[in-house]
């Protein structure tokens, strides 16, 4: 078994490996930024670094969260590109097993790869794991990566 970080969204659990987790926070008041894609609510500096943070419930299921106190954000990484994942609730670290759900199901129909597997909790719920190369590695996300290393390079341009 393996350990992951379990969140709630849409009344739905989901998980990321904790290795991809560096800090879960609770939700700030954000950069905003325009012209980005509606499920981008917006930029958090964290170690010198701008992270865009995405609302889970509008990437996946085009809904945007409901602003509660219990909302977080989940910063991780994903080979050398960081994003936060504004989250409705999060449960905790905790170990699940795999199952083997997904190989019934075709793969296409598992929201363009954003689910990389089914896991269980001990308890018995179904969560799905989110595929963290999927929601870092599509187009609109890299567009918003490219802006943020434009804005990077001309602020390090400013300093000198």
């Amino acid at each position: 078994m393996q350990q992951y970080v379990l969140f709630k969204s849409h009344q739905q659990f989901f998980a990321i490996d904790v290795m991809n987790a560096d800090r879960i926070i609770e939700s700030p008041d954000l950069i905003r930024f325009p012209e980005v894609p509606e499920f981008i609510l917006g930029l958090y500096e964290y170690q010198d670094q701008i992270v865009p943070v995405t609302d889970i419930r509008k990437k996946l299921f085009g809904d945007f969260s409901i602003q509660q106190p219990e909302n977080k954000i989940i910063l991780s990484h994903w080979q050398d590109q960081k994003q936060g994942f504004y989250v409705e609730e999060v449960i905790g670290v905790s170990y699940m097993e795999e199952t083997h759900y997904e190989e019934a199901l075709d793969h296409e129909l598992l929201k363009s790869g954003y689910i990389e597997r089914f896991l269980k909790t001990s308890e018995g719920d179904v969560v799905l794991l989110l595929g963290l190369k999927q929601l870092f590695n599509n187009q609109q996300t890299q567009e918003v990566f490219s802006h943020i290393e434009e804005l990077e390079e001309l602020s390090n341009d400013h300093t000198k």
